[in-house]
């Protein structure tokens, strides 16, 4: 598989606009390669969520800033470019989170279907989740596990997951001011867990 076939399909555009035709090309394709690569030893878990959030969203960002720090450029320049393209992503999910916060009861539309929505889309093969409220005015919960969190770790760029976590200020900032989201931390971050909070606006 290619990146050219996930969600990131504009990454050689970009490059190209970025470093020049040469040095983009150049960066896009090792990044390519990296891609492929990890994606043919992925272990989803038998499971499609899984195979959803690794092979579309966690390895094309991942197989970039690795492609980054091979060509030259530091840690610090390399998850400026990689923030750069994630935030693409998230302001796509902002605006359908914008969509849903339009409509009337959105919190408690939200909050009806959010327990069901996270056992399909963030099972526990990849996620341990805590559920500590859900109720009229709070939906709150901690993932003590993320899969993000470990295969940044895993593949030895943890600094990576940093810009997954920050996607989701971007993207639960559409849910105002019906929702607002808060966190006091994540395992990106260092802190012992990530802390969800939406609390109705």
């Amino acid at each position: 598989m290619r990146i050219s076939e996930t969600p990131f399909a504009f990454l050689l555009d970009d490059c190209v606009r970025e470093f020049g035709e040469e040095d983009g090309r150049k960066v896009y394709q090792v990044a390519d390669d990296i891609f492929s690569k990890l994606e043919a030893e992925s272990d989803y878990k038998g499971n499609e969520a899984i195979r959803e959030h690794i092979q579309m969203k966690l390895l094309p960002p991942l197989a970039y800033y690795k492609a980054l720090l091979s060509v030259g450029y530091s840690r610090t320049e390399a998850l400026d470019y990689v923030r750069a393209e994630e935030k693409k992503t998230a302001e796509k999910k902002k605006e359908s989170m914008s969509k849903m916060a339009r409509l009337p009861f959105a919190y408690s539309i939200y909050r009806i279907g959010v327990r069901k929505f996270m056992a399909k889309n963030f099972p526990e093969e990849g996620w341990k989740t805590e559920w500590v409220r859900c109720d009229g005015k709070e939906i709150h919960f901690n993932l003590h596990s993320c899969i993000y969190h470990d295969l940044c770790s895993k593949y030895g760029c943890p600094e990576l997951c940093t810009i997954y976590c920050e996607n989701d200020e971007i993207a639960f900032s559409g849910l105002l001011p019906k929702i607002r989201f808060e966190r006091s931390g994540t395992l990106g971050n260092g802190a012992e867990c990530c802390d969800f909070h939406f609390r109705k606006g």
